[in-house]
């Protein structure tokens, strides 16, 4: 059954791609000095992958100045652009087929048209690659469309979407750094790694009232703790956990906030139930006010997921919990950033002596 439906996104992608296709040019016959509007496609991945993919979109802005920026998001992850001052228009696409109705449809083809259409499409597959992704750039009319040469839908072929090629360099190399390759291809770059996500004076005092709430003793650290993960193998075991909130209690008299997503209501019960000292527990918050109450953290501890990389954008030092995907590539690349990675690469070899040591020195990294 895989292999037919691979056989017929072949098929599409071929009649598809000779219909629309903009004709192939190198880079440095690209006239980028003309270009004034620009669609970034980046709605196939997750909320972590879309704020690694911030500083290219910085780069665009600082290359681009004075060009329409439009990026092209998933409904859930679309919250982390907003208020972001690189990006002109945020354009959504619901990933669930009964989100679409006819109005949402005609909302979606006027925004990816507009204005006769885009200079250029540049869609960001640093991990995986979308037909649908191709599909919008090719939908926005773009005059040239970028990506990496490291995908193809048909192996078997020549590239038959991408009209300017960027080269994917066989060396390792950290997302950022991929997405960063992608735009280089216009000319863009950044030398500054950090996430843009800026949480609006509502969002902050949304957040605030929210740390009144809670009643914090004053004169402690206050350490957030996000135990979720949509893949259970990158969640670090909460009987662990639980251990790893006692020691932090009794080392360093820490405050202790619970930080739950609305599907972790069980798993923040068992945290409650095997820990033996008092911890606090933050109401499920929406994304961009969970972002602006991270700034209220002194340390930030979850799993190699989105909230991370939220933590992330707010400068807060982190100690992440980290499975099969390599740190040294997804991880955020600050020092204030600490990856706990078992050697066999399985969240459960992890050891609390392991997440201990990367709490002492996230802590002596303060100072």
């Amino acid at each position: 059954m895989q292999s037919l439906e691979q056989a017929l996104k072949r098929i599409v992608y071929r009649v598809i791609a000779k219909l629309l296709s903009p004709p192939p040019v190198s880079p440095a016959h690209i006239p980028v000095e003309s270009f004034r509007r620009i669609l970034i496609v980046r709605q196939h991945d997750q909320l972590g992958d879309l704020l690694i993919a911030t500083p290219a979109i910085r780069a665009l802005r600082m290359r681009f100045p004075k060009a329409h920026l439009a990026i092209v998001v998933r409904e859930y992850t679309a919250p982390m652009m907003k208020n972001n001052p690189n990006v002109d228009e945020v354009i959504v696409f619901y990933e669930r087929l009964q989100r679409w109705n006819l109005h949402r449809v005609k909302t979606f083809l006027r925004a990816v048209r507009a204005n006769g259409g885009y200079d250029c499409a540049i869609v960001l597959n640093t991990v995986s690659r979308s037909l649908s992704s191709d599909m919008i750039a090719l939908l926005s009319k773009a005059k040239y469309i970028v990506g990496s040469d490291h995908l193809r839908h048909d192996p078997f072929s020549t590239e038959r979407i991408y009209s300017v090629i960027a080269h994917r360099s066989p060396e390792q190399k950290t997302e950022i750094e991929r997405n960063l390759d992608i735009v280089r291809a216009l000319g863009a770059d950044e030398t500054n790694f950090e996430y843009d996500l800026i949480p609006t004076s509502e969002e902050r005092s949304k957040a605030e009232n929210i740390v009144l709430s809670l009643r914090l003793p004053k004169g402690k650290l206050n350490a957030g703790m996000h135990f979720g993960a949509l893949d259970p193998t990158r969640c670090f075991p909460l009987h662990k956990l639980a251990q790893v909130i006692d020691l932090m209690i009794e080392r360093f008299g820490m405050n202790i906030i619970l930080i739950t997503g609305p599907n972790e209501i069980e798993r923040r019960a068992f945290l409650l139930d095997h820990v033996h000292y008092k911890v606090f527990s933050a109401p499920v918050m929406p994304l961009r006010v969970m972002a602006a109450f991270v700034n209220h953290l002194q340390l930030f501890l979850c799993n190699d997921t989105g909230t991370l990389h939220i933590a992330a954008s707010q400068k807060v030092p982190t100690v992440s919990f980290h499975a099969m995907n390599d740190p040294a590539i997804w991880k955020p690349p600050h020092p204030r950033h600490i990856a706990v990675r078992a050697d066999d690469a399985l969240i459960t070899s992890i050891s609390i002596e392991q997440v201990m040591d990367a709490i002492e020195r996230a802590i002596a990294g303060r100072k």
